[in-house]
């Protein structure tokens, strides 16, 4: 009773308390280093209620002007095999197909979105079972990093919890479920086609001894990428493609949107084919884990100044990239490896990850305040005590719908024409 007053009378954003509670729980980490069963408890806790609270959206958000009325249109699975050309705002037969059977097994929009999240954190409490310590800063960092695809992405959300099997089939060499989970992760996003490609190529070419000028050439290219007009240069060649008008447009909408060039560039490119140099002849073998996590680490280098496309695909490797940062480091400290000032530089990152969180946050924070039409304040299921479900869904899809013609409209580089 207590909690529905919370969180039905309380006006607060929604995802600055998810935020500032991952936090906290992923500072208890640092406190309870000498007491490893403790730390594992508050994990668990840390994790339903982190899962929890991202399961009880209601209607939330702005990209629920799109998936309501999508959902609210779709027509019956056999009408959708049959007519794929037809589907509502082109999405992905994947998910059109899945959100298909649900309606049609009655299920209403809002459980819709329960099953993908409930879907997502089942997918990352198996991967995260790989990290032995210091799993709720962990999770901490994900959801900071990664909280708009939980929260607002449902496509993607399906696909990277399937691209997530995917790299947990293949590492155990379960090939059919694997291609089951790459065709899936595909069919619910486009950007999951582009992603499964490369980490499955890389993944049948890394036990291939690859000559050292292989790697300069990389650098070489990962430099070109810096330095020519990628813009001008990919949205003609992607207009040449073979695909259908709208992902065309998309695509260049995509690339148009992007980050102005920073030297920090370098500075990783380097960084990354160190890391493959080191592990092509130091290693000579990785697991699927660790290859995907490398090759996500340079897919992000190389789309760093295009954020809407960044966006995109970094969703895929940003919690396999903590696994493995994770496992390698607890791996070390276990296997007692001497590392040149390897706790310094454990305890320096540990502290700017955890400003970096803060400021992260906070900054999530400071841009809502701006807004006309404030999309992030609180609605959940607990908003309904005492109202029309009809009228609440009403309300959030009209801010909603303001807020693309209006909000949207004012940030830098989103006008769109009209």
């Amino acid at each position: 009773m207590y909690l529905c007053a919370l969180f039905g009378c309380i006006d607060l954003n929604l995802i600055t308390l998810i935020l500032s509670i991952a936090i906290l729980f992923g500072l208890t980490d640092f406190l309870t280093e000498r007491f490893p069963r403790l730390q594992r408890d508050i994990y668990y806790i840390a994790f339903g209620v982190i899962a929890f609270l991202f399961t009880i959206k209601y209607y939330y958000g702005a990209d629920i002007w799109n998936y309501v009325n999508f959902y609210q249109e779709l027509k019956r699975p056999q009408y959708i095999l049959s007519h794929p050309d037809d589907i509502p705002l082109n999405f992905e037969i994947g998910y059109a197909l899945f959100c298909s059977v649900l309606k049609s097994w009655g299920v209403s929009y809002y459980w819709h979105t329960v099953i993908i999240s409930v879907f997502y954190f089942t997918v990352i409490a198996i991967l995260f079972t790989k990290i032995e310590r210091k799993r709720s800063f962990a999770l901490a960092i994900l959801v900071v990093l990664d909280y708009n695809c939980i929260f607002a992405a449902h496509r993607q959300c399906m696909a990277v919890g399937f691209f997530i099997l995917m790299i947990l089939c293949l590492e155990k060499k379960r090939y059919l479920w694997m291609l089951l989970c790459a065709t899936l992760t595909i069919a619910f996003h486009k950007s999951g086609a582009f992603v499964v490609g490369i980490v499955l190529f890389y993944n049948m070419v890394r036990y291939k001894w690859v000559p050292a000028y292989i790697y300069q050439l990389l650098l070489f290219l990962l430099v070109l990428v810096f330095l020519l007009p990628i813009v001008n240069i990919s949205s003609s060649f992607v207009s040449h493609l073979p695909l259908q008008s709208s992902y065309i447009s998309s695509i260049q909408h995509h690339l148009g949107v992007g980050r102005q060039l920073q030297i920090v560039f370098l500075l990783y490119a380097a960084t990354i084919i160190v890391v493959m140099h080191f592990n092509q002849y130091k290693q000579s073998r990785m697991s699927s884990i660790a290859a995907t996590a490398i090759v996500g680490l340079v897919v992000v280098v190389v789309f760093y100044q295009y954020y809407y496309i960044l966006w995109r695909i970094r969703s895929y490797f940003i919690p396999i990239v903590i696994v493995y940062g994770f496992s390698m480091i607890q791996q070390a400290e276990d296997k007692h490896i001497y590392v040149p000032y390897g706790m310094l530089l454990k305890q320096a990152c540990s502290v700017f990850l955890i400003f970096y969180l803060g400021y992260y946050s906070y900054s999530f924070h400071k841009s809502t305040e701006d807004m006309q039409h404030p999309i992030y304040t609180s609605c959940t299921v607990f908003d309904l005590i005492g109202k029309r479900s009809g009228d609440v869904q009403k309300a959030q899809l009209q801010k909603a719908r303001l807020w693309w013609e209006d909000d949207f409209q004012r940030m830098q580089g989103n006008k769109l024409d009209r």
